[in-house]
């Protein structure tokens, strides 16, 4: 019966489930039962010849393994389903732990079950599992592998859920300790942590009832954060304001109760949160970045606009962020990357949240500070040599990265399109800029974000931000902007000197006469290019549970695609950014390559052949020079053809530099050619060796064993060129591989001889 519930497609937990039992006695009794899966490759090419790939499931409607298990390698846990919270940012860090591992020669098992991924690309891993990262799984994977131990930390927080129940069952974990991990998602252990390190936290405590929770919060004062205990990326959390709005909350939320207890903690006001991104080594921090958040505290980390590096932090707050992080990962003993999010407000900063993982802005860092975190990550776990990165962590790169997040409001039906403590991102968009200004608005643009060309509405909830956004409204107005305002925001300007035209949305828009001061179809007929909504605090969760005209302007917003900014900090940054780059052009600033690229002035030939390089007084130099400039190529390699002689010793050397330097019309380096006796004999004033076969080129080689010894007495920092061809080609490439080095082969002309290079 077992056998045949698995083979139906019943997990060990859902049999757990339907007889009383547990899903770790379920398992027991099922490999004492000797009911294991197989593990079969998926047929890419429709059952026409057997399959032989690394796409690998587990089935138990089978009766042998497809494949052999000795790679004994390590098994890398991906994100799975991409979803909210959980996205693209993971699977970068997967991929990358994955390369560095087999550029290590360590073999690789992937485990994710997304086909979107990179890191289910065949050719990614040495084995790729198409299955969901669940204790059951993985632990089957990890038993029939045989494998040398788990990284669990690329994956985000899926594969971290599952962290102790893999070590408790005696799986290798790589890096951090369970057990630490468990600590840092602890909040009792990770808070008790902090006290004994003097690192301070936010008050907080988890609470069983609505009484306790009452009295908790008259205790340290609203505004509070509440959330359910254990949420992925602030799912059900919010900031409430007053004992009505805990009420709402946790009737509409939650049971509260010892088996659903709420975790509340003191909300602080216009503190500014901070990303510290870092990586330790057996405790010991070697590499850390901090990244400024546009935002004040309480958006969400995934929805926060992040700078890089930081522009308007403190050094003092920076330094005690960097004490604090080290005291942290040695407090934990951490081995690997790990998050930490902080609030600062006076200089006096706050612990909110650590991840004992990679998180969602190790790719923007790593890009942005040229320095691949996961790679060093990666290595730590592993046990290979770190090097510590320089104590000031941050270059003076001339630029500034700037990630902003990426919204899909427009496909959630009745989703109220505001920031806050819940994550509603569904991706994020970087860009690079001289200076935050530049990055900010490029960054905007690239998610779709279309600039404002004249009119722009705004709706400022309260007084507070009202005069904060005073200065940037006057600055619109000077930029030749028409501004529209809600009644409250109307006033208010005109108060302060700023003329806007007043709109108001209006219950019933039939009567022609009030459509010019209706908001509505001002937005439904795109008379708007720009709509700043800033609402008073927001009470409730983001799903509205009640239509308030704000609320219903925003989603008209987003509905008839008008651009939305709701959030004062980056309205704010936003408009000065306007003011200063509204037109911009695409410069050297804005890619950035894994790969380093050189860019030269123009083509260069590595094989021009001058008859009388060697001759005294010869102009052959500048014809062919001069043919080269007139053919689009403004280097050359200069080297000799037929009789006489190219350059091959000190004589015919100098009368060849003298000649470039009398008559060349583009820049050019000097090949030597081969000859035989010249193999230990390289001239320093050459940039490459010219070894020919063609006797064309000059003095043939008579079989390749001559050529073989150039490849071992040749600097190695300097080219070496051949016409070689055929089965000499094929000698040259395999000397070339067996030294090292690369080869450059001119005149192919051949289909054989193509195949041979490839």
């Amino acid at each position: 019966m077992l056998r045949s519930a698995k083979q139906m497609g019943f997990s060990d937990r859902q049999i757990a489930t339907a007889i009383s039992s547990n899903e770790l006695s379920v398992r027991r009794l099922r490999t004492d039962a000797g009911i294991t899966p197989f593990v079969k490759q998926i047929d890419t090419v429709a059952a026409e010849f057997p399959a032989f790939t690394n796409y690998l499931y587990m089935t138990y409607n089978a009766v042998e393994h497809d494949i052999t298990f000795e790679d004994k390698g390590v098994m890398v846990l991906g994100s799975g389903v991409y979803r909210i919270g959980s996205s693209v940012e993971f699977d970068w860090c997967a991929v990358r732990a994955i390369r560095t591992l087999r550029s290590r020669g360590v073999k690789t098992v992937m485990v994710n079950y997304n086909p979107e991924t990179v890191s289910t690309d065949y050719d990614e891993a040495d084995r790729l599992y198409f299955e969901n990262i669940n204790l059951e799984r993985i632990l089957d994977i990890y038993e029939i592998e045989s494998s040398s131990g788990v990284v669990i930390a690329m994956g985000g927080q899926t594969p971290n859920n599952i962290a102790l129940p893999l070590h408790r069952q005696n799986v290798k974990i790589l890096g951090t300790s369970p057990e630490m991990i468990d600590t840092a998602e602890n909040r009792y252990k990770f808070s008790r942590m902090l006290d004994q390190i003097d690192v301070d936290q936010p008050l907080w405590k988890e609470l069983t009832s609505f009484d306790e929770a009452g009295d908790f919060c008259n205790k340290v004062g609203y505004p509070v954060l509440v959330r359910p205990s254990y949420v992925l990326s602030g799912a059900a959390m919010n900031v409430v304001y007053s004992a009505d709005d805990l009420a709402n909350y946790l009737g509409q939320a939650t049971a509260v109760s010892r088996d659903h207890p709420v975790v509340i903690s003191k909300y602080i006001e216009d503190a500014k949160e901070i990303e510290m991104d870092a990586i330790a080594v057996n405790g010991k921090m070697v590499m850390h970045v901090v990244s400024e958040h546009v935002e004040n505290a309480g958006v969400h980390s995934g929805d926060a606009t992040l700078i890089l590096p930081p522009q308007d932090l403190d050094p003092e707050t920076i330094r005690k962020i960097v004490v604090a992080t080290a005291k942290i990962g040695e407090a934990l003993d951490v081995t690997g990357c790990y998050n930490i999010q902080f609030i600062a407000k006076d200089n006096e900063i706050k612990v909110i949240e650590c991840n004992l993982r990679a998180s969602r802005s190790m790719p923007f860092v790593s890009k942005v500070m040229e320095v691949d975190l996961i790679e060093m990550a990666t290595n730590a776990m592993l046990g290979f040599p770190v090097e510590s990165y320089p104590e000031s962590p941050i270059p003076k790169t001339g630029y500034v990265g700037i990630k902003v997040p990426q919204f899909s409001f427009s496909r959630l039906s009745g989703a109220d399109p505001i920031l806050g403590v819940e994550m509603a991102s569904t991706g994020e968009v970087a860009c690079f800029g001289k200076d935050k200004y530049e990055a900010y608005i490029k960054a905007l643009v690239s998610t779709g974000f279309t600039l404002p060309k004249k009119n722009i509405l705004l709706s400022i909830g309260s007084f507070k931000e009202k005069l904060e956004m005073l200065p940037a409204v006057k600055r619109l107005r000077s930029l030749g902007y028409n501004l529209f305002a809600t009644s409250g925001t109307a006033d208010f300007m005109s108060e302060h000197g700023v003329p806007v035209k007043y709109l108001e949305a209006l219950e019933d828009d039939n009567d022609s006469q009030k459509s010019e001061y209706s908001l509505n179809q001002h937005l439904a007929n795109n008379l708007i290019d720009l709509y700043i909504n800033l609402p008073s605090k927001n009470r409730y969760r983001r799903p509205a549970s009640y239509v308030s005209k704000g609320y219903r302007t925003r989603r008209m917003a987003v509905d008839f695609s008008v651009p939305l900014i709701t959030n004062v900090k980056c309205a704010k940054l936003f408009v000065e950014a306007l003011a200063r780059h509204k037109e911009f052009e695409i410069e050297s600033v804005d890619y950035k390559a894994s790969n380093r690229t050189v860019t030269l002035p123009g083509l260069i030939n590595i094989q021009a052949l001058i008859p009388g390089i060697s001759t005294a007084g010869s102009k052959d130099f500048e014809e062919i020079s001069k043919t080269s400039i007139s053919s689009g190529f403004t280097m050359i390699g200069a080297m000799g053809t037929g009789i006489p002689k190219g350059v091959e010793d000190g004589a015919s050397l100098a009368i060849a530099l003298n000649n470039g330097n009398n008559h060349a019309h583009c820049d050019y380096f000097l090949s030597m050619n081969a000859n035989v006796d010249n193999a230990n004999n390289s001239l320093k004033e050459t940039n490459a060796l010219f070894i020919p076969f063609s006797p064309v080129a000059g003095r043939a080689m008579a079989n390749v064993s001559e050529a073989a010894k150039y490849f071992s007495s040749w600097p190695i920092n300097s080219h070496i060129i051949t016409d070689a061809k055929g089965t000499d080609l094929a000698s040259i490439l395999l000397l070339a591989s067996l030294h090292n080095r690369s080869v450059h082969i001119t005149g192919v002309s051949s289909r054989d001889d193509m195949a041979l290079i490839q």
